[in-house]
C-alpha cells in the first residue's frame, strides 16, 4: 500500500501522538494515585477496569505496529535539543499568560498580587529563556 511522503509523515505523527499518550495512560493505570505539587491524581479505578483498559491499549499499541509495517512508516527523530528549546519556548508563553495584567481578565487583581506574583513569574519567565538559549 502505496502513502505518498506528506501523508506517511501526516500517518506517523498521529500514531506517535496515540502512541505517546497510550503509553502516559499505562503508566498511569500502573501507578494508580499520584502526586504532584498542584495535582492530586485519584486512583478511582477498579483491577478490572485497569485490566479491561490494558487490554485495550495493547489492542491500539498492535495496530500501530500493524499500521507501521503495512505503510512502510519510519520512526522519526526527535533531537533533544529541540525538545529541550521547543518546551522552554511553549512553557515561557504559557507563564506569560498568567502574569496580572493578563488575570484581570478574570476580575480585579489588586497591587499586592501584582508585586507578588509578577517578580516570581517574571524570573520564572527568563530562567525559561535561559534554558532555550543554553541549547
Amino acid at each position: 500500500m502505496l502513502l505518498n511522503p506528506s501523508q506517511k509523515n501526516a500517518l506517523r505523527l498521529t500514531l506517535g501522538l496515540l502512541e505517546d499518550e497510550l503509553r502516559r495512560l499505562r503508566r498511569l493505570l500502573q501507578k494508580g494515585e499520584g502526586q504532584r505539587l498542584l495535582l492530586h491524581i485519584v486512583d478511582d479505578l477498579t483491577e478490572e477496569e485497569k485490566s479491561l483498559l490494558n487490554e485495550r491499549i495493547d489492542r491500539l499499541i498492535s495496530y500501530v505496529i500493524y499500521l507501521k509495517d503495512s505503510f512502510d512508516l519510519t520512526k522519526g527523530e526527535r533531537v533533544l535539543r529541540w525538545i529541550v528549546k521547543a518546551t522552554s519556548v511553549y512553557l515561557s508563553v504559557q507563564m506569560e499568560e498568567v502574569i496580572s495584567d493578563k488575570l484581570k481578565g478574570y476580575g480585579e487583581i489588586t497591587l499586592e498580587v501584582k508585586e507578588t506574583l509578577d517578580p516570581i513569574l517574571n524570573e520564572m519567565i527568563s530562567i525559561l529563556r535561559q534554558m532555550e538559549s543554553i541549547v
